[in-house]
Order: C-alpha cells, then sequence, then structure tokens
C-alpha cells in the first residue's frame, strides 16, 4: 500500500461527519492482558474523538514531509510511519485487530478494576464499515492517583478548593500505533523499541540477515555482526542492509571490492583478506560502514559528480518508453 492509498483509507474513515469513537483500556492483571470496555460521558468523548482526528490528520493527510516505509527496512530518517511487515507482532498491538473485530467486551467498573493496572488505550474511530484502530501508550505519570500526593481541585462554579478524592487519568491525543484494513502501521518507533519486545522481533530477523551475508562469502568473520545483536540500532540497521540491500547478492563480489577501494569514503576503512576478495570487519567503523554499503547509501551525483552519504533516501521510477 503507498502511502496515497493509505492516506484515502485513512481520510474515508475520519473525514465523514459520522465518525465517531469507542475507547477501550487494555489492562493487565495477574500477568494477563485483557481488554475492558471504557464508558466516558459522551460530550467528553465526542471531544477526545475530535483531538485524535484532528493529530491523524496533521501527521499523517497533512504532513507533506511524512513517508511510508516497512518496518524492516526502517532507516534514519526522522517524519515517517512503518508498516510493520515482520511475523512476531506483539501482542499489545495484536489487541487492535480484536477490538476491530468485535465490541463483546466487559465495561471497566471501579469497583472491580484498576487504573493502575492500565497498560494501554485502544481507540475505534469510524462510521459504518470504515474504521480504524489506534494504540495509545500508557505512561504512569498520565495517571495521578489519589493517594499519592495530597491534591487539591477547584469547586465548579466556585472559588474553593476540595481534596481530590478520585483518580485522575489524563488522556492526549498522541498515539503510536494504527491498524486498518489488516495493517498495522508504527507512528511512534521509540516506543515500540522500548516497552514491546521489539528488539526480540529485529534480533530474530537480524539472525537470518547474517546467515544471507555470510552465504555471499563477502566478509571473512561473520561473528562481529552477530556479537552487536544486543544492540537494537545495530539490530536494526542490519535487518534493513540485508533484507532489503540493492546489493547483496546483487553485485558482484569482486565488483564490491573495488568500489571499496576506490570510494573516497571508504577507501583504506576496511582490511581485507590474504587474497583480497573478502572485507575485515574487525573494527565498529567497518561494521557500520559495511551496513551502509549493502544499503547503497555512498552516492554519487551526476550533475556536480559531488560524493554524499544518503540515509534516507526513495527509488524513482522511470518512466515506460511508449
Amino acid at each position: 500500500m503507498s502511502l496515497d492509498v493509505l492516506r484515502a483509507k485513512v481520510s474515508d474513515v475520519i473525514s465523514n461527519s459520522a465518525c465517531s469513537a469507542e475507547f477501550y483500556f487494555l489492562l493487565s492483571v495477574d500477568g494477563q492482558l485483557i481488554i475492558k470496555r471504557a464508558d466516558i460521558e459522551q460530550a467528553a468523548s465526542d471531544e477526545l474523538a475530535q483531538n485524535f482526528i484532528s493529530t491523524i490528520s496533521n501527521e499523517i493527510l497533512l504532513n507533506d514531509e511524512l513517508s511510508l516505509l516497512d518496518i524492516s527496512g526502517a532507516d534514519d530518517r526522522a517524519n515517517a510511519i512503518y508498516r510493520y511487515d515482520l511475523l512476531d507482532v506483539p501482542v499489545q498491538i495484536q489487541h487492535l485487530t480484536d477490538v476491530l473485530a468485535h465490541d463483546r467486551f466487559e465495561t471497566f467498573s471501579f469497583e472491580a478494576d484498576d487504573l493502575s493496572h492500565l497498560k494501554g488505550i485502544l481507540i475505534i474511530l469510524g462510521h459504518g464499515q470504515f474504521q480504524l484502530a489506534l494504540y495509545k501508550h500508557q505512561y504512569p505519570v498520565s495517571l495521578l492517583k489519589k493517594d499519592s500526593s495530597f491534591s487539591l481541585v477547584r469547586v465548579r462554579n466556585a472559588h474553593r478548593l476540595i481534596k481530590l478524592e478520585d483518580d485522575i487519568l489524563r488522556i492526549n491525543s498522541k498515539f503510536e500505533f494504527m491498524c486498518i484494513d489488516g495493517q498495522y502501521y508504527i507512528v511512534d518507533i521509540k516506543t515500540l523499541e522500548r516497552f514491546f519486545g521489539f528488539h526480540e522481533a529485529i534480533k530474530n530477523v537480524a539472525i537470518q540477515g547474517i546467515e544471507n551475508i555470510q552465504a555471499a562469502n563477502i566478509i571473512i568473520d561473520a561473528g562481529v555482526l552477530t556479537a552487536r545483536l544486543d544492540d537494537i540500532s545495530f539490530s536494526r540497521k542490519l535487518v534493513r542492509s540485508s533484507r532489503k540491500s540493492p546489493v547483496l547478492g546483487i553485485i558482484p563480489s569482486d565488483q564490491i571490492i573495488a568500489f571499496v577501494n576506490t570510494h573516497p569514503a571508504l577507501s583504506g576503512k576496511f582490511y581485507l583478506s590474504e587474497d583480497g576478495l573478502q572485507l575485515n570487519l574487525n573494527t565498529k567503523v567497518s561494521q557500520d560502514l559495511f551496513l551502509k554499503l549493502l544499503n547503497d547509501d555512498f552516492l554519487q551525483s551526476e550533475l556536480t559528480k559531488r560524493y554524499y552519504a544518503s540515509l534516507a533516501k526513495d527509488s524513482i521510477e522511470l518512466p515506460v518508453a511508449p
């Protein structure tokens, strides 16, 4: 799905005047994740819905700088949304399809449930058959417990302050994940990495990527790459470079070696095997440069003949001759 198609589908959901919202709490109770419907006053629910619609419009529909990438091809560009294309999907994110599939959930009750168990908020926006689901991660600072401090609140239409007797849940319109048409999209990749076990999913794919690199017989020892798998940033770059590489398995090894020996940014940065046919990645610098090499990040302008290292780039489709 292209970014334009994604935007069209999202617009079909939120641009209709009949678009409304349903809210669900994802709770962790005794190690199990359960979903409870949130019974929110209609006026507050409508206002929250409009807040989320406004955020979606600004961040996805009206953001001219936005890019759409597969999560396996994530690069260092700051303004992107990622299609989740890995097999291992975090359980919390899978619950987005659960709330879209049916609404047979019990209602959250303060008598039986506790807001301190809240892990995330699931939001359904839609009308008729046009729906999407959002996941909002619950941070501890968003819950103000009545017994966490001595808190005062203003009495409505009065000047007096009274003691807070109830918990307060603060909800803004920031969200991290979205599901539409059965596909998951990552809006905040940092949250995915920190809280949702994404590192393990990436490591599993990165291990296969190392095997692909080893099979290409272009480096002496792939063990140096395996040793850095605990670095999430390196693992993510490894997945991108090995899985989406326009170089690996396509460009002959002798051409790669020749490029390394002659390119201004690479010359002298690698040691070679005794026969000169393999790269020795014995330093972190050479390992990082190797991943950039696999991603074809070292470019030269045809206009100015200047050399560039491009961290983020999109392919250009050439017109077909009549």
